[in-house]
């Protein structure tokens, strides 16, 4: 067995459920997996991959369960995104200031951010497996051969331009807050979709 094999055998065989999911200081990959295939209704998924990841730093940061706000995490964004209706999600900027990156990379109210935390915790489970070298491209493998439908790069995604289409109604929503509240005085705390 290859170390690529090996890696790749190690990410898909582990299943963690949020509260189970291990704190490794060290380079990886990382995968989500759905647990049920209705769950997100309208993505068409071949396999139980939803997303892989990597980092060269540290694991323990790539736990997209423990975000208290999708302004950094892509995945969260995406899957924001995708269940905003069901979900009753509002974008806002990630942070106050005129920086596009902030509208770019929004996040959801704090009680948005609490719903589609629960989502996660009920219909997604977290593999990892760390690598010591060469972690981009074990990564980019992994994302080639398993064509997890959120990664919108490194293989040609069917759904991308669909799920680029509502990240960007979603930045766009920011925008449309920030614009309204004005870039300086954004409450990020005190917001509620409620």
């Amino acid at each position: 067995m290859t170390d690529y094999e090996t890696f790749r055998e190690k990410l898909l065989s582990q299943r963690y459920r949020a509260c189970e999911i291990p704190s490794r200081d060290e380079p990886g990959v990382y995968a989500l997996f759905l647990t049920s295939q209705t769950a997100l209704p309208g993505l068409a998924v071949e396999s139980d991959v939803l997303y892989i990841g990597m980092t060269e730093s540290s694991l323990k940061v790539r736990n997209h369960f423990n975000h208290s706000q999708s302004g950094f995490s892509s995945p969260r964004r995406t899957l924001g995104a995708l269940l905003k209706e069901q979900l009753n999600l509002t974008a806002l900027p990630r942070s106050p200031g005129p920086s596009a990156s902030n509208v770019k990379n929004y996040r959801f109210s704090d009680e948005g951010e609490k719903r589609l935390t629960r989502w996660m915790d009920s219909y997604l489970t977290y593999g990892l497996c760390p690598v010591n070298a060469d972690v981009r491209g074990i990564e980019g493998r992994l994302i080639r051969e398993l064509r997890p439908p959120l990664n919108l790069t490194k293989w040609r995604n069917p759904q991308a331009s669909r799920l680029k289409a509502l990240r960007k109604a979603s930045s766009d929503e920011a925008s449309y807050s920030r614009n309204r509240k004005g870039a300086s005085g954004f409450p990020a705390s005190k917001q509620s979709d409620d």
